[in-house]
């Protein structure tokens, strides 16, 4: 029965990733709409079922946004303000400004987090597809381990598909900033990763948007590890250590399906050429082990196939 059950799962995923490939193919192909109803028209034309349309706004999105890193590091925007005399019109007034943000993002063709998550859940509206644009903390950098967060700084989405909810995050899936210049690069990871997998970058303000059964701390968040995309796009699983702060003494890494074909590798903070791991695997779970001995001070990382996956400080 449980190998029935995962040949079924197998086969769902492969169907589903099949349809996907076949929505982003279409969609790449768009041209630069300058409206989120001109999107919104073509998507309900050439798709039927609510996952493709969510997956086409997501891909049009991270396709064609660039983001703005000027007004990241040089704010421009300012607190809005506004009287309203009533509830209803306190909204009103709040969609008005939210709508602008979604204009001008159509407009420059860049934006922050914001302007992508005010576009994505203005283009499910259009479609009739319930989503929510959700504030919160969004850590990457080894430096934010162990700090609590005080205030949000990004912002993503979470998309009503039947009676379920998926989170998205088209700023994240577009590219990253690489010597303070924008680098385009799609990551389909942030199209509905696993609740418990983003919540290692991704803390919202609403623990109910955590989506899991029992909430995450703000100090057990700020506490983990950094882990990459890549990490759990190659469906593997940190056992230990899971605490980002290690104490500098030899200690020995456990990561679930690691195999003999990944490549492990490792670097502390400015050193120029890393060392590979001597990885053992037994019953599913690679082993091995990195002598922190007089790195105190230091920051670890560790790559697999190339790819950062962990990222640690050593007390």
């Amino acid at each position: 029965m449980k190998q029935l059950f995962a040949l079924v799962l197998f086969i769902s995923f492969t169907i589903q990733a099949q349809e996907y490939a076949s929505v982003d193919a279409k969609v790449i192909r768009y041209p630069a709409f300058t409206s989120a109803q001109s999107l919104a028209n073509k998507i309900n034309a050439d798709f039927t079922n609510d996952d493709a349309k969510i997956r086409a706004a997501f891909r049009w999105l991270t396709q064609n946004i660039k983001y703005d890193l000027k007004e990241y590091y040089n704010p421009t925007s300012k607190q809005i303000s506004f009287k309203y005399s009533n509830e209803a019109d306190k909204q009103q007034k709040l969609q008005q400004f939210k709508d602008q943000v979604v204009a001008e993002m159509f407009s420059s063709r860049k934006s922050v987090c914001e302007g992508y998550a005010q576009s994505f859940k203005k283009i499910c509206d259009l479609l009739g597809i319930e989503a929510v644009v959700i504030k919160g903390y969004a850590r990457n950098t080894t430096g934010e381990i162990g700090t609590i967060p005080t205030a949000s700084n990004h912002a993503w989405n979470a998309v009503k598909v039947g009676l379920t909810w998926k989170l998205i995050d088209a700023t994240w899936a577009a590219g990253y900033a690489i010597n303070n210049q924008w680098k385009k690069h799609f990551t389909a990871y942030f199209f509905n990763p696993k609740p418990s997998e983003l919540l290692r970058t991704h803390y919202p303000d609403d623990i109910n948007w955590q989506l899991i059964k029992s909430p995450l701390s703000k100090r057990s968040y700020a506490n983990q590890p950094i882990i990459g995309q890549g990490f759990f796009s190659k469906n593997l699983q940190l056992i230990s250590p899971n605490t980002g702060i290690l104490q500098p003494k030899p200690t020995k890494f456990l990561i679930k399906n690691l195999t003999k074909t990944h490549t492990v590798g490792f670097l502390f903070k400015g050193q120029k050429y890393g060392k590979r791991a001597a990885v053992i695997i037994e019953n599913g779970v690679g082993s091995f082990s990195i002598d922190l001995k007089g790195k105190r001070n230091s920051e670890l990382y560790i790559f697999i196939d190339s790819e950062i996956a962990l990222e640690y400080k050593i007390k």
